[in-house]
């Protein structure tokens, strides 16, 4: 790292990079809001804060003919919450999963859950710890 970049992380307490990113975000938020644009495209509320603001393609960019003229197609972005935009981004379709793709049904004594709100399947995990034992055995 240069000595310019560690002097700029121990000024602003974390990485360049990572507060360069936080200062254009702050001042995309702050273009949208002036110009009245800051309305969810999914549920039409308002956005509020940058927290809670998110860039959100309308058409899946990964599933067009030419994805990279998709992504970076400017009549292709819109605004959202970021928890619409994940919600629309697959979250929905996984929260509505009853089993594991092994076919073990999600319970609550079933499922463990990380951090971020992920579940796996405790059967699953069981059963991968058995077999790594048998093989060490």
């Amino acid at each position: 790292m240069r000595p310019s970049d560690i002097r700029a992380t121990e000024l602003l307490g974390q990485n360049l990079g990572n507060a360069s990113v936080k200062l254009y975000r702050q001042m995309l938020f702050h273009f949208v809001q002036q110009a009245a644009q800051n309305t969810c495209y999914r549920c039409d509320e308002a956005i509020e804060n940058v927290e809670e603001f998110s860039l959100e393609h309308k058409e899946s960019w990964q599933s067009a003919a030419d994805p990279t003229a998709s992504y970076f197609d400017l009549y292709n972005i819109t605004f959202s919450h970021l928890r619409c935009n994940a919600y629309a981004g697959g979250a929905a379709k996984n929260a509505a999963k009853t089993h594991c793709p092994q076919g073990h049904e999600y319970t609550v004594e079933n499922t463990y859950r990380y951090r971020n709100n992920w579940r796996y399947c405790r059967t699953c995990k069981l059963e991968r710890e058995r077999a790594k034992t048998a093989i060490a055995a």
